[in-house]
């Protein structure tokens, strides 16, 4: 069935997923959430929540699901050929909201000053005990965020360029990001608009391996990407350029027993 923005709350599995991901990440210090408006996704994103004592959980209607007009809630197979004509939400205006939502977020959070300095790995696995769902964690949230060196704040959240922000959305929204990631310029559908560019320079390692089902990349119910975010002097001296690294795509390693 298609979901699309029917506003249905986590199923029974859901749940079960949503607080095994909590679980999985309640030792990395996450500072802001922001979540769809749906359901599903608040849901999933209250678990995190609770087990993130500094976090805030901020609602953005810029994540919400693809919509799916007169499609939603019909078989798939009966509808699949004919979304477009049913009123499906265009792919641009998909790709234009999270944009925003994107730049928004760079924005807000960009230091006023930087040093080029990689992040560092944001826990030690020796000072904790080792359990199964940390030790499990760590292969992806190594990844994850973290300052490199003390830099002036940000002028509206106060804080210098670090900390771990968490996004929860849905599979086509995830999809359309990394498009947006990976396309040097966004190019808009009319010609009186400005073609926009993509609001991270994002670094893809040499073979990193993508989750994939059917030779299409997959994102599953609580799937996890990381993208790694820093700083640096832009070339002509005139401010900051952000950078990106894409360390996790699709993980789904909170989900093995």
């Amino acid at each position: 069935m298609i979901q699309g923005r029917l506003d249905f709350p986590l199923s029974k599995l859901g749940q079960e997923q949503a607080q095994k991901l909590s679980d999985w990440l309640k030792l990395v210090p996450i500072d802001r959430i922001y979540s769809s408006p749906l359901k599903r996704a608040q849901d999933t994103a209250s678990a995190i929540c609770a087990q993130q004592p500094k976090a805030n959980l901020h609602i953005d209607d810029r994540l919400t699901a693809t919509g799916a007009g007169e499609a939603e809630g019909e078989p798939w197979e009966e509808v699949k050929d004919k979304l477009d004509e049913m009123g499906r939400e265009p792919v641009a205006e998909v790709r234009e909201r999270l944009h925003s939502w994107l730049s928004s977020l760079i924005t807000a959070h960009t230091p006023q000053t930087s040093g080029a300095v990689t992040p560092i790995t944001p826990v030690n696995p020796a000072s904790y005990e080792s359990k199964p769902v940390f030790e499990r964690a760590l292969s992806s949230t190594k990844g994850l965020p973290r300052p490199g060196m003390i830099r002036k704040p940000s002028k509206e959240f106060d804080q210098s360029g670090k900390g771990v922000v968490l996004a929860v959305t849905h599979q086509e929204c995830i999809m359309a990001i990394l498009d947006l990631l990976i396309s040097p310029i966004i190019t808009p559908d009319r010609h009186d608009e400005q073609s926009a560019n993509t609001p991270i320079n994002l670094h893809i390692p040499e073979h990193f391996e993508f989750v994939q089902f059917e030779h299409e990349r997959k994102v599953g119910n609580t799937a996890v990407a990381i993208v790694r975010i820093w700083w640096e002097e832009s070339v002509d001296g005139e401010g900051l350029e952000v950078r990106g690294r894409l360390e996790a795509w699709g993980s789904e390693e909170h989900l093995q027993d």
